[in-house]
């Protein structure tokens, strides 16, 4: 797909994403004085990894900018149908880590500075680092998934 920001799904995203980074981090994750659409191409064009996923047993990814298409080696279309759990190794031992990860997150609303390995569609490994997650809640305060941003990150391979 050529310009998915353009969807209104992903232009919807991107508003829970944004508000939900402020109301957890108290500040604007990118400037937001731009209508939603042109909000959901300056985020998708950002120099830095964005994700999210929705709310299932197995969560699948409804979000992933240009940043994190590239690094875990996807296209848009491969990676709304990727549960999310597949970008980290399938060990109980990382699988449980990552889970709880995810726990910590919904209890707080958010965490801060997480490190882990994920593997990208290809099998390289990638150490991220100062990680951001945290919880989309939609205007009733329902709970709609998880995001996260990272900028720092290095191959492993």
């Amino acid at each position: 797909m050529e310009k998915p920001w353009l969807q209104p799904e992903a232009i919807a995203q991107v508003q829970l994403i944004l508000d939900n980074y402020c109301h957890w981090f108290k500040e604007e994750l990118i400037p937001r004085n731009v209508a939603p659409v042109e909000q959901a191409r300056v985020l998708f064009s950002a120099p830095f990894v964005v994700l999210s996923h929705n709310t299932q047993a197995d969560p699948i990814y409804n979000y992933g900018n240009n940043t994190a298409l590239t690094l875990w080696e996807r296209s848009w279309d491969e990676l709304l149908v990727m549960p999310s759990s597949q970008s980290a190794a399938p060990t109980a031992e990382i699988q449980n880590a990552r889970n709880q990860l995810l726990q910590n997150s919904r209890e707080m609303g958010y965490i801060t500075d997480y490190s882990g390995v994920r593997y990208s569609k290809n099998g390289r490994r990638i150490r991220i680092k100062n990680v951001k997650v945290w919880d989309l809640l939609d205007i009733s305060e329902q709970y709609r998934g998880q995001a996260a941003v990272f900028s720092k990150w290095t191959f492993l391979d």
